[in-house]
């Protein structure tokens, strides 16, 4: 009888043994990859720092379509336009779900892009999409983006070594103003400063690497505190990121109590005229609607400071867009939303920047919600799809011809906004990744792309953009244009350059106008 324990015992430790061997194996009908080890499959080869230029390195060894494992979780990269098309966009509802992540979910309660497709996140993508459509952002909101853009040459005007500050308090003024109605008139005001601290934690917080790899090996969900550091990391993000977002609904509802009713989102929601098909609970509202301006915020924020670099360094490609400014507007009036016709070249800049170094250079990953075949390669319920933005917009087989080169002429014969091409058949055709793709597409691509229009046309047409100088070489100080945070968002390292106003009638103007946008964004300042 003893010896019938001891045999089946052997069996039980022989198959368990086998599986644990077999775990992270590549299954053979998969998209191929890296060599695997066991239990970790290629854990151990994915860097810490530079994954998304790796990707590039793997898609051309191993195809545009390829895997990587972890444990047992399976990864497919698609370093693929017709991929992307063929599987995100028409197969968007297998494709459009999010990966379940432990920490995320401790932290975060309404995060629009990071949670999964349901009844939640789809009525707070309908809220998103209709207060941020192209009839909103062209309308109402166009002032706001154009008074900003006025303070904002202004203070670069008069203050330009905080040029850092300057643009972060634009761009979070804006979607302050616009999620929660309140604007952020310097840059130490809680509404920039503030509110750019906690969405750079958030996003630093939840980066791979940040955590291990706990949904991919449960057990360490299990451990205690002792051992388990980063559950009190995203522990302490949580009430941290709770108690900004909640301090915000105080100034909201204080706001609200004195009869003051603003045209934004959080007003909009609260008053019914924006309806909703169920009810959230004070800290889903909270977290969405601070969600909505963090994401905004850092990712435009963190794209126009990368684009002010690469302009620094091309003198040539400002002078190509300063010619259209001024035959469009002279010195006399800033350039507005109805030039957008006559200032081509403003959008070709605004897209190069966005190709050359997209600052989420590898989207937020889709889920497959079943299992799934392409190109005879297996996909299986449940593994994760990323969008390599980086490797795709440096890729020679994915159409950029030359890719380390900054050059906006590239997209001449591309006349139209990110959305236009983000929504065609012609996938081929799409300018950048930038904004991820099918369902998940982000649902604020016409704010972010009209911000930035403002912003970089407004620049253009104030300032001359030049490198830094040594003050005791009087040499141009170098920019290294590839040096990056790494990070989920990734903002380019501090760097220097000077903001030359371009003439005494250009100042004249700045001057005027950004007086009578302070004039107009004062009601929607925090009394």
């Amino acid at each position: 009888m003893a010896s019938l324990w001891i045999y089946a015992l052997s069996i039980l430790i022989l198959y368990g043994a086998s599986k644990l061997l077999r775990m992270g194996a590549r299954e053979r009908s998969l998209p191929p990859g890296p060599p695997t080890v066991p239990v970790l499959g290629n854990l151990h080869q994915i860097p810490s720092t530079g994954f998304y230029k790796k990707l590039l390195e793997w898609g051309e060894k191993y195809g545009s379509i390829f895997s990587l494992k972890v444990a047992s979780g399976t990864t497919v990269i698609l370093l693929d336009r017709m991929a992307i098309h063929q599987l995100l966009e028409k197969k968007g509802s297998i494709y459009s779900d999010r990966p379940r992540d432990h920490v995320v979910s401790i932290i975060d309660s309404g995060g629009l892009a990071l949670w999964d497709k349901n009844a939640h996140w789809m009525m707070q993508r309908k809220v998103t999409s209709s207060s941020l459509s192209p009839s909103q952002v062209e309308g109402k909101l166009r002032w706001i983006q154009e008074a900003e853009s006025a303070i904002l040459i202004r203070d670069l005007g008069l203050t330009p070594q905080r040029f850092f500050d300057h643009v972060k308090r634009t761009i979070f003024s804006v979607n302050g103003i616009v999620v929660w109605g309140f604007r952020a008139p310097t840059y130490e005001s809680w509404w920039a400063s503030g509110a750019c601290d906690v969405s750079d934690e958030f996003f630093s917080g939840i980066t791979p690497g940040a955590y291990p790899p706990v949904d991919q090996f449960p057990f360490l969900k299990y451990l205690p505190d002792l051992m388990s550091p980063w559950r009190i990391r995203a522990q302490q993000l949580k009430k941290r990121v709770d108690s900004f977002w909640g301090d915000a609904r105080r100034r909201l509802d204080k706001r609200r109590q004195k009869g003051d009713k603003r045209d934004c989102i959080a007003d909009n929601l609260l008053d019914g005229t924006q309806p909703i098909n169920m009810p959230l609970t004070d800290r889903q509202f909270n977290d969405f609607l601070g969600f909505l301006v963090a994401a905004g915020s850092d990712t435009t924020s963190a794209t126009t400071l990368t684009s002010i670099r690469y302009l620094a360094g091309h003198p040539h490609v400002q002078k190509k867009a300063q010619a259209e400014l001024d035959a469009a507007c002279g010195a006399d009036r800033l350039p507005l939303w109805s030039d957008y016709g006559k200032l081509p070249y403003i959008n070709c800049i605004i897209k190069e920047g966005m190709r050359i170094h997209p600052v989420v250079p590898v989207i937020f990953p889709h889920r497959a919600r079943q299992d799934n075949w392409y190109q005879d390669m297996f996909i299986p319920r449940d593994s994760l799809l990323l969008i390599p933005a980086w490797a795709l917009h440096h890729s020679e087989g994915c159409g950029y011809k030359d890719p380390e080169r900054y050059n906006p002429d590239r997209f001449i014969h591309h006349p139209n906004l990110a959305p236009t091409y983000a929504a065609s058949a012609e996938y081929m055709n799409r300018d950048h990744y930038a904004y991820g793709a099918g369902r998940r597409l982000c649902p604020g691509i016409h704010l972010a792309e009209h911000m930035q229009w403002h912003i970089t046309a407004t620049l253009l047409w104030a300032f001359d953009i030049v490198p830094a100088t040594d003050p005791e070489t009087g040499k141009e100080e170098h920019l290294d244009l590839d040096a990056f945070r790494d990070s989920l968002v990734q903002h380019p390292m501090p760097y220097k350059v000077h903001f030359k106003i371009r003439s005494q009638a250009h100042m004249e103007t700045m001057m005027r106008v950004a007086k009578e946008a302070e004039s107009y964004l004062q009601k929607f300042e925090e009394k």
